[in-house]
């Protein structure tokens, strides 16, 4: 059961990664509030066709509040993570998303009264270095590093949120509730600034949905593990997926502090994959 935590990690950095590729292609055609408008709405019909197909039963969860504020939590982090892609490359994006570890790592230890051990702080201190190495010279006017560090501040929120929700509700009814909600919250928000033009791409739409909604899955799947800052530290292989990612099909360069970046956060997850299977 332990492994089976780790590998729905993997799975979900993949795709995750994945995902930032499809935004960045798409955001040569489209504008950030529509894409994420219409990742939103095509994963909900998804979910409730699921949901008819399966027959599977959802109820009115005792913890609908805690699910409306993910969702909050979820909407802006998607749409402020969009938006940094807009700015900057793909694993520069993913590497500034990665702030996210303390606020989370830190809030775990507050609200759930985790035990943050030392060598929990290490690592993160080293994934973490790892990350500044990655990120490189970005200059300050550089709106993408804002986006990003906004984007990470919501992304640690939601993280709190889906830790305490699957303890009490199935990855099935964490996905659903959040997909519906953050359709409703999002038009609600920025109706007027999203373009329904979009015959044209309703294909790589439903693609970039599905590999979000696996992700989020998977993610779901991983925190049903009660040492939330392993979880979060293992999350840095995304990294490594990203800048593969962005090497490989949009001709991002793989500096040498990027490698060296890499080899930090490689070190950092050896270990948590290790204290995990435990």
């Amino acid at each position: 059961m332990k492994k089976y935590k780790i590998y729905s990690q993997i799975v979900s950095c993949f795709c995750f990664s994945l995902l930032g590729l499809q935004i960045k292609i798409l955001l040569e055609s489209l504008p950030t509030e529509s894409i994420v408008f219409f990742r939103f709405l095509i994963g909900s019909f998804i979910v409730l066709s699921l949901l008819l197909i399966t027959k599977k039963k959802i109820y009115l969860s005792k913890n609908f509040l805690i699910h409306l504020l993910r969702s909050f939590f979820g909407v802006f982090a998607t749409y402020f993570g969009y938006k940094t892609l807009t700015y900057i490359t793909l694993s520069q994006a993913t590497t500034i998303g990665f702030t996210k570890v303390f606020f989370a790592s830190i809030f775990a230890s507050i609200i759930f009264k985790e035990r943050f051990l030392f060598k929990y702080f290490i690592l993160i201190l080293i994934g973490f270095i790892g990350v500044l190495v990655i990120t490189g010279p970005i200059t300050l006017q550089n709106h993408g590093i804002y986006y990003g560090l906004l984007s990470a501040m919501c992304v640690s929120g939601g993280i709190i949120s889906i830790s305490f929700l699957v303890k009490n509700d199935s990855s099935f009814t964490v996905i659903f509730y959040h997909s519906i909600i953050s359709t409703i919250i999002f038009f609600l928000i920025f109706h007027q600034k999203i373009s329904f033009n979009i015959i044209d791409y309703l294909f790589p739409l439903l693609l970039l949905t599905i590999t979000a909604l696996v992700g989020q899955y998977f993610n779901a799947e991983s925190y049903k593990d009660s040492r939330t800052n392993l979880i979060v530290i293992l999350s840095y292989l995304r990294i490594i997926f990203s800048t593969a990612l962005g090497f490989f099909f949009l001709n991002e360069e793989i500096s040498l502090h990027t490698i060296l970046g890499i080899v930090l956060i490689v070190i950092s997850t050896i270990y948590v994959k290790k204290e995990i299977i435990k």
